[in-house]
């Protein structure tokens, strides 16, 4: 029997062993070899149900509008929705590749174009390269084998992630937004879910979390006999009680628990996709909003309260003659339900508040209300972490969602001053977060200032894709070079150069703090500028700079803690115990001779 008289059936099933993968392409050139080959095969390989698991495994996030619209032009085909999809990826990659090798203001409309066009539908490619293999250089000891290297990854990786931040943070704004016209109590999960959104974590990946959760939830209550049909407990007061108790029981059986101590002010405790995973240890505020996500998905009426001390939860009953209650989840090791009549009114009492005022504190509380009081718990906590605990990244990226979420709900324009003195962090945040998703959401004054910073910005970009620093002799007193590794000669630390000035160009007020005129040429010698072994910049005097290498466990770290380096550099080399790295296309093109000097 020859290949062509293979029944068709046969085909399919044969086409059907082929592995899904969400970063191999191996399976899906066997399709496509498919649709070009023999009437038989083509046939065969053009069922729609052969590519619905490609495209599942494959494209896990999508734009939710625009994935509707595919389905309605496709008939649902999920090869026709792959080749949508799959030229996504090629557009998107093409506007990386560009962002990577050029400079200037055309790397912000670039950002913007992708959030425009594409917005989640760019998720996935995005992910893919923002975790392309890195170097040998950088592979610590015993590390798998990785694929080949593509060209420029280690900058690919950095702005394949400036951009999924950017998309991120642009749909959280915009979710935002919409809380200001139309709060709702449904609106809180997927609100506080886009808090994660800053760290480039999309909301619909903690919704998924949440609804994991609940699952285990009911198993739970299956295996413990607690009612979980709404018509049996939402009207009976001692079922309800039970139910709400059981939530926190719950939790606690899956780790969750009362942080206290130092672990009390851990920034990640403030997250949700921390405190849904790795540090389940956590504040009241988090633990109410994992326990009213979960109760309202089995049927309970339940709300965060804007307690003065913690956050609580308040439940209802649809029976009137159900009294409502209130959760003390963060308290529920010791007694989960609390009264209006026998605990609250102390509690507030307690708190200093008068009663004329109590029926705000005991209301329940809108998502605008959670998310500010979220927001001042990681400013407090921001602020309470000494130098170097914590990657200056981190610091930053907690710092800007808070800032954000005052901003929009508080109108203060300091909180909008701070959030453009920590923009250089999230460059590519410019255009499609703060000008088109957060302008539209302030006040004209606030706008204006919004706008006026931005400009500025745009116009620092485009003078610096102009300039260069060619070597010549007027540089000639310029010892060292970017991209050398160095240890600071008085504080010790382990920097990165990524550019310098023949003298320091640095403001008066900071030459005087800093004590420069006391060096032994002062002034009137080469600054370089660098990133520390934590992310952090820092401006050093050519006399403070010796030579270093770095350790395996250092390098193994350099884009974990300074992810910024990833921007600048390529590769690295290390001979006779001087480190230095190979310089990304931004950098040589801005520095033209470094990469050949030293």
């Amino acid at each position: 029997m020859t290949i062509r008289a293979l029944p068709f059936e046969l085909f399919v099933q044969i086409l059907e062993q082929l592995t899904p993968s969400k970063d191999s392409d191996e399976s899906i050139t066997v399709l496509i070899s498919c649709l070009k080959a023999s009437t038989s095969l083509r046939t065969a390989a053009s069922v729609s149900g052969l590519w619905e698991p490609h495209y599942r495994v494959r494209y896990t996030i999508c734009d939710p509008v625009k994935e509707q619209l595919r389905k309605q032009s496709t008939g649902g085909d999920w090869r026709l929705m792959y080749f949508k999809r799959r030229r996504i990826d090629l557009e998107t990659l093409d506007m990386l590749f560009k962002i990577v090798t050029e400079r200037g203001d055309g790397r912000l409309e670039r950002a913007r174009d992708v959030n425009t066009m594409f917005s989640f539908d760019a998720w996935n490619v995005l992910e893919i390269a923002a975790n392309y293999p890195l170097p040998e250089a950088f592979r610590g000891p015993g590390a798998p084998e990785q694929g080949p290297v593509p060209p420029h990854a280690v900058p690919t990786r950095f702005w394949a992630q400036m951009l999924l931040g950017a998309i991120a943070r642009s749909n959280a704004v915009r979710t935002w937004g919409e809380l200001v016209s139309n709060d709702t109590p449904q609106a809180l999960e997927l609100s506080f879910a886009c808090v994660s959104s800053f760290f480039v974590y999309p909301p619909m990946k903690v919704l998924s979390q949440l609804e994991e959760l609940t699952a285990l939830c009911k198993a739970y209550f299956i295996e413990h006999q607690i009612p979980l049909d709404p018509a049996e407990f939402t009207t009976d007061a001692r079922k309800l009680r039970l139910v709400c108790s059981s939530i926190c029981d719950f939790l606690w059986s899956c780790g969750f628990e009362a942080a206290d101590g130092q672990q009390f002010h851990m920034l990640q405790n403030r997250f949700p996709h921390l405190f849904l995973t790795t540090h389940k240890a956590t504040i009241p505020i988090s633990l109410v909003y994992v326990f009213v996500c979960i109760a309202r998905k089995i049927g309970v009426a339940a709300s965060p309260v804007d307690f003065p001390t913690r956050v609580l939860a308040v439940v209802s009953s649809p029976d009137p003659d159900v009294s409502e209650f209130f959760v003390d989840v963060f308290g529920s090791r010791t007694q989960a339900i609390l009264t209006l009549h026998d605990n609250i009114p102390q509690f507030l009492i307690q708190a200093g508040v008068t009663a004329t005022s109590m029926l705000h504190w005991i209301s329940p509380a809108s998502s605008t209300s959670m998310l500010v009081r979220a927001s001042r718990n990681v400013l407090a906590s921001v602020y309470s972490f000494p130098a170097g605990a914590v990657p200056e990244v981190v610091l930053h990226t907690a710092f800007y969602a808070s800032l954000v979420v005052n901003v929009i709900f508080m109108h203060d324009h300091r909180y909008l001053l701070n959030i453009m003195s920590h923009i250089k962090w999230f460059l590519l945040d410019l255009l499609p977060v703060l000008v088109d998703s957060l302008t539209p959401l302030l006040n004209p004054r606030l706008q204006e200032q919004l706008t006026t910073h931005c400009k500025a910005i745009i116009e620092d970009e485009k003078e610096a894709a102009a300039t260069s620093h060619p070597r010549s002799p007027l540089t000639r007193e310029v010892k060292f070079f970017v991209g050398m590794v160095f240890k600071h000669a008085a504080h010790g630390y382990v920097g990165y150069v990524y550019g310098w000035d023949p003298s320091c160009v640095a403001a008066e007020d900071w030459i005087r703090e800093m004590g420069v005129n006391s060096l032994s040429r002062g002034r009137h010698q080469p600054f370089y500028y660098a990133l520390t072994q934590n992310g952090s910049t820092r401006y050093v005097a050519e006399d403070n700079i010796r030579t270093t290498c770095l350790e395996p466990a250092d390098v193994c770290r350099i884009f974990i803690d300074a992810p910024e380096a990833g921007r600048y550099f390529e590769d690295l080399t290390q001979v006779d115990g001087k480190a230095r790295f190979l310089l990304s296309p931004e950098l040589n093109a801005a520095y033209p001779d470094d990469e050949a000097f030293g």
